[in-house]
């Protein structure tokens, strides 16, 4: 679809430089397109999440159609152009310059899986440009440019999607819609608490055949070859660790409690890999939540992966354990009787996992201490009274959602302004890292566009 100006405009924007334009009213489900139509998508970046996008999400989705790609780095963007038309017999085109590709394409989104600290340059552009956009976590590698993108959003009426993807999939949707939200089961949440734990910093080896021109690259905003293939380990590109890991898990803190943190707490360091960012934190953030005061708790560290990747959520009547993996569980405090529960398990939501007599209160040695007995435990069993469920992996899922709501068939899952609230937290780790520890006030205001 032609949009009016649209080449005029990123003549100006590629020599002058984007500002924001004031556009039509904020409307987050807007249509450009017929429905029988499909969207004609370009991929900028392609590298690892950029290979993703292209090779296992778009093809997944019927009404998704890649038209070019977009890499500073000429191999990559001529093997992802390759490849993808030799599997699917297509004629997409790969570009170096991303201006030059938003005036030669006739495009109705982009999809952003470039370093962080391009995000905001770019989206801010499309969006002007009359593009709707996708962009991966996280925003921005500042609470300043993810700002700017969120009012961008809202000034064009154009979509723009971040790329937490725990917001499109299945478990965690059911549960905030069904579980939480709709039955209430497990009372009122007093605490998350969340870890991601891995063996090592993910690094990349230039490849030798990308062939890297440093002098080209500078005009790009790298110095190095390293920065280019491990962006997030530098501050100026990206935010490590927080960013990066956390920022998923602590979105779901936000979502789940349906508020955001007043103060956060945080500590780390890079004592493991001698970094720019920290390879191991932990914050403590404080709500007050529609129900209530609660607490989360977060951390990462670098040097196991033993106890993995997973969010923990503690109720007055329950808890339950939720992940992208397996660790997925829930939890009926003994308090609870059982029978109040069997309304969930008749519904289909959920499936008993063990039964509470088996259990009897236990010596643990000879301390004295005994041990309660386990809470009994419980399993998702159907998506019972969902409005939808994609059954895709949540990476294609939130694009699917996207490429949807861009046809006018969907809404999004997670736009740019409740994504901009969860970055203010972030950043505020960040803050709270790099002074030593400190206790970080947040102001409300501090939330808003």
């Amino acid at each position: 679809m032609e949009n009016s100006g649209r080449r005029t405009f990123i003549k100006t924007t590629a020599l002058v430089g984007g500002g924001l334009m004031i556009g039509n009213p904020f409307n987050i489900t807007a249509n450009p397109l017929k429905v029988a139509d499909k969207v004609n998508i370009a991929v900028v970046g392609c590298g690892g999440r950029g290979r993703g996008v292209i090779f296992s999400n778009i093809p997944k989705i019927p009404s998704a159609n890649l038209v070019a790609v977009c890499d500073i780095v000429e191999s990559r963007r001529e093997r992802s152009k390759d490849r993808f038309n030799k599997q699917y017999n297509t004629k997409v085109k790969a570009y170096e310059d991303f201006y030059d590709m938003l005036e030669k394409e006739e495009l109705d989104a982009i999809v952003l899986t470039t370093p962080d600290f391009w995000h905001m340059q770019h989206a801010v552009d499309a969006l002007n440009a009359g593009l709707h956009v996708y962009c991966e976590k996280a925003m921005s590698n500042n609470i300043k440019d993810a700002k700017k993108m969120a009012q961008a959003m809202k000034k064009t009426g154009k979509l723009l999607q971040i790329g937490r993807q725990r917001r499109s999939n299945d478990r965690y949707r059911f549960t905030h819609q069904i579980l939480l939200e709709q039955e209430k089961m497990f009372g009122r949440l007093t605490h998350a608490i969340g870890q991601w734990n891995r063996s090592e910093i993910w690094t990349q080896q230039p490849n030798k055949l990308d062939r890297l021109d440093l002098k080209k690259l500078e005009r790009y905003g790298f110095k190095t070859a390293d920065e280019v293939y491990n962006w997030r380990n530098y501050k100026a590109l990206g935010g490590g660790v927080v960013s990066d890991l956390g920022s998923h898990q602590i979105d779901i803190f936000n979502w789940f409690f349906g508020a955001f943190p007043h103060t956060v707490y945080a500590s780390g360091n890079n004592s493991y890999f001698g970094l720019e960012q920290a390879d191991t934190m932990a914050t403590i953030l404080e709500y007050d939540t529609p129900k209530g005061p609660a607490i989360g708790i977060y951390e990462n560290i670098s040097n196991s992966r033993a106890v993995g990747v997973y969010e923990r959520f503690i109720g007055d009547d329950g808890a339950f354990i939720i992940s992208e993996g397996k660790d997925n569980k829930i939890y009926r405090e003994s308090k609870v009787a059982a029978e109040n529960w069997k309304k969930y398990i008749d519904k289909g939501y959920i499936s008993n996992l063990a039964d509470m007599e088996q259990y009897k209160a236990k010596e643990s040695g000879d301390s004295g201490i005994k041990e309660t007995a386990p809470q009994i435990s419980y399993d998702i069993k159907d998506m019972n009274d969902m409005d939808k469920v994609y059954n895709l992996a949540a990476h294609t899922a939130h694009l699917y959602n996207f490429v949807e709501s861009v046809r006018g068939e969907e809404t999004l899952n997670y736009d740019a302004e409740e994504s901009y609230k969860s970055e203010v937290c972030i950043y505020k780790i960040h803050e709270a890292i790099n002074k030593g520890g400190q206790r970080i006030k947040i102001n409300p205001k501090e939330y808003n566009i």
